[in-house]
């Protein structure tokens, strides 16, 4: 599997190739995701104090979503790599829009 896939309602909005060579700035900087994540997230309006791995991938999977759509190709990017490092398991990101929030489905090789 060459890419990480990121789908919204269906339809394929980002593709994140994995074998593209990170730079130790950018492993810094995932790194840095990782301390500020590590004081806490707030997932779906709940806060939680000490999120485990995939609570993490569904917390920059959002956020990666949010800078798609504000053309914010950086911070997307930076996901992407965050999403492929962290979780190599991941090949696929599922968003829904369900009622009055998107639901993350985070799925498995």
């Amino acid at each position: 599997m060459k890419t990480l896939t990121i789908l919204a309602n269906d339809q394929v909005v980002y593709e994140f190739d994995r074998e593209q060579v990170l730079v130790v700035e950018q492993f810094e900087f995932l790194d840095n995701m990782d301390r500020s994540m590590d004081s806490g997230i707030k997932l779906y309006g709940e806060l939680i104090s000490q999120p485990d791995l995939r609570q993490r991938a569904t917390f920059v999977a959002m956020n990666l979503l949010k800078a798609l759509q504000q053309d914010n190709a950086a911070i997307a990017s930076a996901s992407g790599a965050y999403l492929v490092n962290r979780c190599p398991w991941l090949c696929e990101v599922h968003a829904k829009d369900e009622a009055d929030r998107v639901v993350i489905e985070l799925v498995e090789e």
